[in-house]
């Protein structure tokens, strides 16, 4: 019991060690909320929600584009202050309160859910993390292995980014 103590101690020690050096050597740090970025004035959430019980709902479309916003979408920029990943982009069709986190306390909030983007070749990747409202009826699934099955999913590719992470990709479904 006592050794099971001391590795837990001893990883927690290293969780944070890693944490502190990746806030100190990053010029950023917190969470990124996706923004409506040009065309025609977005339609609103609750506009959303009630073509939803009208039954006229538009499917929920993900695009990643890896040197800019996509206009007329709601876009959250992946920021991960090191390499190609400066100017990336995860954007939705319409806005269903996607973030993303490159730190670990802001995966921790209660009022979110998240799912982590860990890529297992790159140290630096594992605090990262999509996150939604914890009340979306959305799921998210990260694969650094090529797209899950019976899931809807989108490669997040940058030709800049080393070849371990040409197999990423985001996938989800969408609970009634």
């Amino acid at each position: 019991m006592l050794l099971r103590l001391q590795a837990i101690i001893f990883i927690c020690s290293v969780v944070i060690w890693q944490s502190a050096s990746v806030e100190q050597s990053s010029p950023r740090t917190g969470i990124e909320v996706a923004k409506f970025y040009g065309g025609l004035s977005p339609r609103s959430s609750s506009r959303d929600q009630i073509d939803k019980q009208n039954g006229d709902f538009r499917p929920l479309q993900f695009r990643f584009n890896y040197s800019s916003h996509i206009n007329g979408w709601w876009c959250v920029k992946m920021y991960e202050g090191r390499g190609s990943w400066e100017d990336n982009y995860l954007c939705t069709n319409y806005d269903i309160g996607l973030s993303w986190s490159w730190t670990l306390q802001d995966v921790c909030m209660l009022s979110l859910k998240c799912v982590f983007t860990v890529e297992p070749s790159d140290a630096w990747w594992y605090d990262n993390a999509l996150c939604l409202p914890s009340n979306s009826k959305i799921e998210l699934v990260w694969s650094f292995c090529g797209p899950r099955e019976n899931l809807s999913c989108i490669q997040l590719y940058d030709p800049s980014s080393p070849s371990y992470f040409h197999d990423n990709y985001l996938c989800w479904r969408q609970t009634k």
